[in-house]
């Protein structure tokens, strides 16, 4: 019932700017006392803080140092959070964005080394691999853009972490709570879109870069490289890395850090028609191969993954005062060939492949149609192909024989659709309101409505108080639906269930941020209830069929969860070189049918900042901290005890000018050698490399 009415309620708003203003007033929080004494108490004292130490400030800002008024930066420009350009303070939703001078200042090469610059995504480790995470949410919730785009691969998307490089990448955005109503499908946790350079001055970057673990394990090197800039009305950027990591062996001779080899390639054109209108073509390719070993009863193996993905894009672009349109058509195509070897004698145990291809035709266009009232209206076609021996769909079945061994497979075609309006309704100049609503269908399920209301209040000019609700959900995955997979060392066999259903959420969400002089902050609450989360089951008694000792699971819409939690950050501009930036998030994540904590989801993670730049000098440093508390690990059982981690990491960098064109850097990663296998900690990794631009 709730979801019928927010849908009616966004869709007035949008229609109806005047009559919306009303409906407005009758929004409430969860009918939960304790969820809303929790949060409407933290909120009315930050409140408070907040205004009495903006007051005063304000009041004195004449007075202020010089060089507040130069860390005063031009407003910060997103386009994730409404598919416009919107300025972050102005975005109700929460933000966050990475520069390519925070990326540079830090070392981070890969998208996974992004996630230690924020307290609200986290890495969780399951199945000997790492998982980024929202506020919560797994990584099978948290939708990965490039420059807006799906990618094609597996259905988690943890393998993205390091297969993402960030040579050519501008900013990254996170958004963090559900963005169904602008993305669909796969955004009930957030979206991390990856914006990359476009085409400007002429130049050309190399970065060679080296590092090791301490002990001198873990050797990797790579190259990365960027060249682009206009000429006349064309554009070109072409960029790419090469990187050789090599494997990291526990004393049991299993990899903690798998082998891997890497090559990343991107071609971007453009040519401008006219003065507002502009033909953009994107070529990009990816080719990875890893090998790592693992023991399957005390037997040393090694697994062996071959990935390949080729991304090709053509769109239109026009944006001019009075209006902007976008249309664009991507593929996206991934071959993967999965291998299991004895590692004594190469035997093959095992093998599979899969080819996933993604089509996707999409537009929009945005236009006040209204005074104040700035419409964007949206749609999109995608189709998604897998072929794999891991899925039994009984379309197009196939058989694969390689050395002795059989495997079949067969093909599994979905076809997405959907419309969405968004209106950016400037009230007043104090008053933003932002409604959207999206209708998602598909051929194999249900239809589904998104809708999202978001809410920003100046109530000084330089303090904020934002308040957004929304709706997502996640339809279920091929491998949900139709895997059908079976691993002969503990004897057991995964299959799909074409009957579950899409997961859904209803998010709130309440912030109060600000700045005045040399401080910036922001505090806010949130809270998620997610409903009919799937997962796996044993089937007791196994189906006809079975072999005898084996065990059979499947998966249900077995779980619901509630997930609420506080985010404060605050920064500080000590002097025109200092700055100081710190980021909390205290999380609560429960299961609501079995009533406990949900695993590894830490309530408690601190990252502080402390940055240095002396432009007359050329000098550059950074050491920042990452706190991870009462992360529940593994629970008790009646033979182990119940497993707590938390742990403390440290990390320094350090940059210098030797010219206009060369800068040397180098940097330690957890700067004091912690070591846990579990999460995985290899200790310390140290690094260098060469900056060079021309």
């Amino acid at each position: 019932m709730t979801e019928h009415v927010t849908s009616l309620i966004s869709f007035v708003l949008i229609i109806g700017p005047a009559r919306a203003y009303l409906t407005t007033r009758g929004l409430r929080v969860p009918n939960k006392k304790y969820n809303r004494r929790f949060g409407m108490k933290v909120l009315l004292v930050f409140l408070f803080v907040l205004m009495f130490a903006f007051l005063p400030v304000q009041a004195l800002q004449t007075g202020s140092p010089a060089y507040a008024a130069e860390e005063l930066k031009a407003e910060e420009v997103v386009v994730t959070a409404t598919k416009t350009e919107a300025e972050v303070k102005d975005v109700p939703a929460s933000v966050t964005v990475i520069t390519k001078e925070e990326i540079k200042a830090t070392g981070a090469e890969k998208l996974r080394d992004i996630f230690k610059l924020d307290s609200g995504i986290i890495l969780t480790r399951s199945r000997g691999r790492d998982f980024p995470s929202i506020r919560g949410f797994g990584s099978q919730h948290v939708l990965i853009l490039i420059d807006g785009k799906r990618l094609s691969g597996e259905v988690d998307q943890d393998f993205e972490l390091d297969r993402i490089t960030l040579e050519n990448v501008e900013r990254i955005e996170i958004l963090k709570g559900p963005a169904s109503a602008l993305y669909g499908t796969d955004a009930l946790g957030g979206v991390i879109n990856i914006i990359t350079k476009t085409p400007d001055k002429f130049a050309l970057e190399l970065t060679p870069k080296f590092g090791a673990y301490s002990g001198g394990r873990g050797e990797r090197q790579s190259l990365s490289f960027y060249t682009g800039g206009k000429l006349g009305r064309f554009g070109i950027t072409i960029s790419g890395q090469f990187t050789d990591a090599r494997p990291y062996f526990r004393e049991d001779q299993t990899t903690l850090l798998e082998d891997r080899e890497q090559k990343n390639l991107g071609l971007k054109l453009s040519y401008d028609l006219t003065k507002h209108t502009q033909i953009i073509f994107d070529v990009a390719h990816m080719k990875e191969d890893t090998e790592s070993r693992v023991l399957s009863r005390n037997v040393l193996q090694k697994d062996i993954n071959d990935n390949e993905r080729y991304d090709l894009s053509a769109a239109l672009s026009h944006k001019s005062p009075d209006l902007e349109y976008f249309i664009r058509g991507y593929l996206s195509k991934y071959d993967k060939d999965y291998e299991n070897r004895t590692l004594a004698t190469n035997t093959l145990n095992a093998f599979d492949t899969a080819k996933v291809d993604r089509y996707v035709v999409e537009g929009r266009i945005t236009k006040e149609l209204i005074k104040n009232n700035l419409f964007t209206f949206g749609a999109e076609y995608r189709r998604e192909s897998r072929k794999g021996t891991r899925l039994n769909t009984g379309k197009d079945p196939f058989t694969a024989v390689r050395e002795g061994v059989t495997r079949t497979g067969s093909k599994a075609d979905i076809d997405y659709w959907a419309i969405y309006i968004q209106n950016e309704w400037q009230v007043t100049d104090k008053l933003l309101i932002i409604p959207a609503l999206r209708y998602d269908d598909s051929d194999k399920f249900q239809s589904n409505i998104s809708p999202n209301l978001g809410i920003t209040y100046k109530i000084l000019p330089n303090l904020r108080a934002k308040a957004n609700y929304a709706h997502g959900f996640k339809t279920p995955s091929p491998r949900e639906l139709y895997i059908e997979f079976r691993h002969p060392g503990p004897r057991y066999i995964i299959r799909g269930n074409p009957d579950v259903k899409s997961e859904k959420s209803i998010s709130y969400e309440f912030s109060v941020e600000g700045e005045a002089g040399i401080f910036s902050g922001k505090v806010g609450y949130f809270y998620n209830d997610v409903q009919d989360l799937i997962g796996t089951v044993e089937v007791i008694p196994p189906p006809a069929g079975t072999p005898a000792g084996w065990r059979v699971f499947t998966y249900q819409n077995i779980a619901k969860a509630k997930i609420q939690g506080i985010e404060a950050e605050l920064g500080l501009s000590l002097t025109e070189e200092i700055s100081l930036r710190a980021s909390y998030t205290y999380l609560d994540a429960k299961d609501d049918v079995r009533n406990q904590r949900l695993l590894m989801r830490p309530k408690h993670k601190l990252v502080t900042k402390l940055g240095y730049n002396n432009k007359q000098l050329g000098l550059r440093g950074n050491i920042w901290g990452e706190y991870i508390g009462d992360n529940l690990w593994a629970r008790a059982t009646a033979t182990t005890p119940e497993i707590i981690k938390d742990y403390t990491l440290w990390n320094l960098s350090l940059s210098k000018d030797i010219s206009r064109h060369v800068e040397l850097y180098a940097g330690v990663d957890n700067l004091f050698n912690k070591k846990d296998h579990d999460i995985p900690l290899a200790g310390a990794f140290y690094h260098g490399g060469v900056r060079m631009k021309f």
